[in-house]
């Protein structure tokens, strides 16, 4: 079999797998929310112990690199945090919603800022304001740190389209490939602000945990009945997309992560789809 590969790896590492793995290997590749906050969090560990089909490989390039490797055939099925697009729908792709996360923006712990309106939020990440004394802030520069903008990740692409309106990043800002390591540098950046998977924050260590803090927007906190309402503006379903009807050990896997004990893992960081 396979070894399995781990999210700090490049999506080039997929390419070395030999090609056509063992039988009984599945393939994952896509979004990191949903990688590192439930496959990693137990839900591959549990899937493989109580059914004995292993996984080849969990790769986490984003949700739109996961997609394009289902297409190419290369994986088995694709993690998505985002709806799907007409386009993909077209081509017969199949998304089964296991749970949903909000997009949180956070912020240093010892900023005085709790909530900005999405104009102020917008005006931040396009570059407009500059300087937390603009939205009640300290006078201090502000330090946003984003997702490579062009590596088509669902979390950078669903917050451009809800709250930026589409309109194009500022420029300067620092750039961070994987998820989890803008809140781990957000810890260290006391001007900082990110919006990253608000799930992702529990895989952090707990003195990152302590430097930081997710804001409301517009009043509106990234709660567990906000999310569910849709009362949160950057709510999100977490998708696992495969080709068409899933089959074989594939639907044996999708089945499962619909299980209460599955859906107790996604619990623990999401909000499940199922009452476990």
């Amino acid at each position: 079999m396979a070894p399995r590969l781990f999210p700090s790896l490049c999506v080039a590492a997929l390419i070395l797998l030999p090609a056509g793995s063992a039988a009984g290997d599945l393939r994952y590749s896509g979004s990191s929310t949903i990688g590192t906050g439930i496959l990693e969090e137990g839900a591959v560990e549990a899937f493989e112990a109580k059914t004995g089909i292993r996984f080849a490989s969990v790769v986490q390039p984003g949700s739109g690199e996961g997609i394009q490797a289902l297409i190419q055939g290369r994986v088995d099925v694709a993690g998505v945090s985002r709806p799907l697009q007409p386009e993909e729908k077209a081509a017969k792709l199949l998304g089964t919603i296991i749970g949903y996360d909000a997009i949180a923006v956070f912020v240093h712990e010892s900023n005085p800022v709790a909530d900005l309106t999405k104009a102020q939020v917008k005006g931040i990440f396009t570059g407009r304001i500059r300087n937390w004394s603009e939205v009640g802030g300290r006078d201090a520069a502000i330090a946003p740190n984003t997702e490579i903008p062009t590596g088509k990740r669902a979390t950078i692409e669903m917050f451009r389209k809800l709250v930026l309106n589409d309109a194009p990043y500022g420029e300067g800002f620092k750039q961070i490939d994987y998820p989890r390591d803008q809140i781990v540098d957000l810890a260290d950046t006391e001007n900082g602000i990110c919006s990253v998977s608000l799930g992702l924050l529990a895989t952090t260590s707990p003195e990152v945990r302590t430097q930081v803090k997710a804001i409301s927007i517009g009043g509106v906190a990234p709660a567990e009945r906000n999310v569910q309402s849709g009362a949160y503006l950057v709510s999100r379903p977490l998708l696992l997309v495969t080709n068409g009807l899933p089959k074989g050990e594939v639907r044996e896997f999708i089945d499962f992560m619909l299980s209460p004990e599955a859906q107790q893992i996604v619990a623990s960081h999401f909000v499940p789809v199922r009452q476990p």
